[in-house]
């Protein structure tokens, strides 16, 4: 049986009529050229609806409990911040490529009032005595230390991961007289890792440097000059030593001129808002800080502090002078002299 063009037309209108058609299946023209289902209509079953409907919840929750907890934060550092002392001291710990010794110590202190830190450099060659409680843990971690009195650089790596850091912090305060606030130990990678990530410094090398360890793997080359510093080449401004005529305490000072050029530019407010991924990544992230501050503390500190100002940096060496001890270099610390500097210190 064979049907014309005008019987097929006239079965379709008969089978479908537009009335009887769903009105998600008509377009707002009211023409019917397709069928626009509604997946979510379609397939979606209740279950998934609820699910859905459970997990939005439980987002909503906790955006707002992480909110409330922010706020709290916020609020309880902006309580602490009226309470601070006038003067905060923390310690500077920066081991070298192995980890296990402390290459630089440094003890800040910073005054409320003024803003202005005051930056004490404690050579790496200093001569200590530690006690005998202190001596036994070293020997129970490493086994031998061969005796009580040591370069201070050397107390860490005896120390171990168990102790080093506490014994470090504990032979700081013998040296000084003074309990340390807070402390900071920083891997040589995390330097490195966020000079790189700030686009480098610019720094006066104040020497040409030359110095190759395959021990240490350290390799040496920089001209004397203004220059763009790099992770890797911020890293042997620091660590070379063997090219001063006063050995260390050179040392010292260049490390205390890139510390000022090093917060002026890689520490500055605007850095770090420009860029806070670099240093969550060094605080949480890659394990290169470890600190005793905790988060209420940093946002206590944060509201007071408002910008650090290397203008305002005050730079100073341990007082001491080189000596020979047990066949080998050292740097005698003065006691009297070390007194008096911190005594001047927090009287300003």
């Amino acid at each position: 049986m064979k049907f014309s063009n005008n019987d097929r037309d006239k079965i379709y209108d008969d089978r479908f009529e537009y009335d009887d058609v769903p009105d998600q299946y008509v377009d707002s023209k009211n023409n019917f050229d397709e069928y626009s289902y509604d997946e979510d209509i379609i397939s979606e079953s209740p279950k998934k609806k609820k699910s859905k409907k459970g997990i939005k919840k439980l987002i909503k929750i906790l955006l707002a409990a992480t909110l409330c907890m922010i706020i709290g934060t916020v609020a309880i550092g902006l309580v602490m911040s009226f309470i601070l002392p006038a003067k905060t001291n923390f310690l500077i710990m920066a081991t070298d490529e192995g980890g296990t010794r402390t290459d630089t110590l440094m003890l800040g202190v910073f005054d409320k009032k003024t803003k202005a830190i005051s930056l004490v450099s404690i050579p790496r060659d200093s001569y200590v005595t530690v006690s005998d409680e202190t001596y036994a843990r070293m020997n129970e971690e490493y086994p031998q230390p061969g005796s009580k009195s040591m370069k201070i650089n050397a107390v860490h790596h005896f120390g171990g991961e168990k102790y080093g850091t506490d014994m470090v912090v504990e032979q700081v305060e013998a040296l000084i007289g003074t309990k340390v606030n807070f402390y900071v130990k920083i891997d040589i990678e995390a330097f490195k890792y966020i000079v790189d990530s700030v686009g480098g410094i610019d720094f006066y090398v104040p020497q040409n440097m030359e110095y190759y360890d395959p021990v240490q793997n350290l390799r040496i080359n920089l001209q004397e000059g203004n220059q763009h510093l790099n992770g890797d080449q911020a890293e042997q401004v620091v660590r070379f030593r063997s090219g001063y005529a006063n050995a260390d305490l050179g040392r010292v000072s260049v490390q205390q001129q890139f510390v000022k050029a090093f917060i002026s530019q890689a520490l500055s407010p605007k850095t770090i808002i420009s860029s806070p991924g670099t240093y969550l990544n060094v605080m949480f992230r890659y394990n290169y800080v470890e600190t005793d501050i905790n988060i209420l503390d940093v946002v206590a500190y944060a509201f007071v502090i408002g910008g650090i100002n290397s203008e305002k940096i005050e730079s100073y060496t341990l007082p001491g002078y080189a000596a020979y001890e047990g066949g080998q270099s050292v740097y005698k610390v003065d006691s009297t002299k070390t007194q008096a500097l911190f005594d001047s210190i927090y009287s300003k």
